[in-house]
């Protein structure tokens, strides 16, 4: 079987080494998304991602380095993408109710509207937990953590959110709707989209955390 090194050669040594633009990078990653999506994270090979976006075997190497590099890019991207989408609407709260409202809308949205997106997340995870980038993963955890509880520990003090450890109250306000997201993603029977109980979700949350 030829090696990675030796079909990147190959290519270059024939003359039609591909001359990547500033968006091949992204186009790779919109294939690997759109066949992840449809045949599942074992099934897809770099080759199905070739084809589907035109680039060569060569540069899905260079950009990603193997499969699993494709992964993790595609996973850190996307990651980026949603936690800035729910910071925005955090950053806009006019007060404490209104911002754990925020962060429970503000990811059930982005997950209705980017579902394979967001199916891939839930996939993914394991799989980055368990190769090279794991550090950036568990780095990328606890800097969100912090900034949650950077937000939440004032209005614990001033009496505005109950006296439990901060720790916590991230797994409050957030783990039931990425339970009720991940089982709608997952396809279980009869789930109604996310968006019939956005405000049954945000209310939840608030009355877990509420003083």
């Amino acid at each position: 079987m030829a090696s990675r090194k030796s079909i990147t050669d190959a290519t270059a040594a024939s003359g039609t080494a591909e001359q990547p633009s500033g968006d091949r990078r992204q186009d790779i990653l919109n294939a690997a998304l759109a066949c992840f999506a449809e045949g599942g994270m074992e099934a897809v090979s770099i080759e199905m991602v070739r084809q589907r976006c035109g680039a060569s075997v060569g540069s899905i190497y260079h950009h990603f380095g193997s499969k699993e590099g494709v992964i993790a890019a595609l996973f850190f991207d996307i990651l980026a993408e949603q936690s800035q989408g729910v910071q925005s609407q955090l950053a806009k709260s006019k007060d404490v109710p209104a911002g754990v409202k925020a962060l429970v809308m503000g990811y059930l949205d982005w997950v209705v509207a980017h579902p394979d997106r967001a199916r891939f997340l839930f996939q993914a995870r394991s799989v980055v937990a368990g190769g090279p980038r794991a550090q950036e993963l568990a780095a990328h955890a606890r800097e969100r953590n912090l900034a949650l509880l950077a937000w939440f520990e004032p209005h614990r003090r001033a009496g505005v959110l109950a006296d439990i450890p901060c720790e916590v109250m991230p797994s409050l306000v957030m783990g039931p709707v990425q339970s009720y997201c991940r089982a709608w993603l997952a396809g279980s029977t009869g789930m109604p989209s996310p968006k019939k109980y956005r405000d049954t979700l945000a209310l939840a949350a608030w009355k877990a955390v509420a003083a």
